[in-house]
């Protein structure tokens, strides 16, 4: 039996296989649209949270904002291949609420049931190539170059 208390594991930052762009822009609606984030303690409790699921899950955040309605976050974030999107909205999502309702407990009055955000959320993909730049990368890609329409 292999000692594994020898054996190194890569840290997410080193790994070189995941070549892969997969930065999404998330947006989390808080419940009811309550005007939750005219607080800069809500802010900075949820903004604490989000950095911990950054180093604890290895996603990486790029863009954060909190909305001058104060009901909402837009975000963009780089998704490890490891989860799905719906498994990063879980995350995110759980954590804040879980670390908000812990530090600030005034939350418990306003959300009795402990769910802060809405069901409401929206993801979209965000990169450097749109589809005719990637239709030209493909197709330089071999000699033999082949279109749906070849094949039916």
């Amino acid at each position: 039996m292999k000692d594994i208390s020898s054996v190194s594991f890569k840290r997410i930052e080193d790994s070189k296989e995941d070549a892969r762009y997969s930065w999404h822009h998330l947006y989390f609606v808080s419940k009811k649209r309550y005007k939750v984030f005219g607080k800069e303690k809500t802010i900075q409790v949820c903004m604490e949270a989000f950095k911990e699921v950054e180093r604890d899950f290895g996603y990486k955040i790029r863009e954060l904002s909190f909305s001058k309605e104060e009901d909402h976050i837009h975000m963009i974030v780089d998704i490890p291949s490891k989860f799905s999107v719906q498994q990063t909205i879980q995350i995110f999502k759980c954590h804040s609420s879980s670390k908000i309702f812990k530090e600030i407990p005034n939350f418990r009055l306003r959300y009795p049931k402990g769910s802060f955000w809405s069901r409401w959320k929206y993801n979209g993909t965000v990169g450097p190539m749109n589809e005719k730049v990637v239709v030209e990368y493909i197709r330089r890609q071999d000699k033999f170059q082949s279109r749906i329409a070849d094949f039916q």
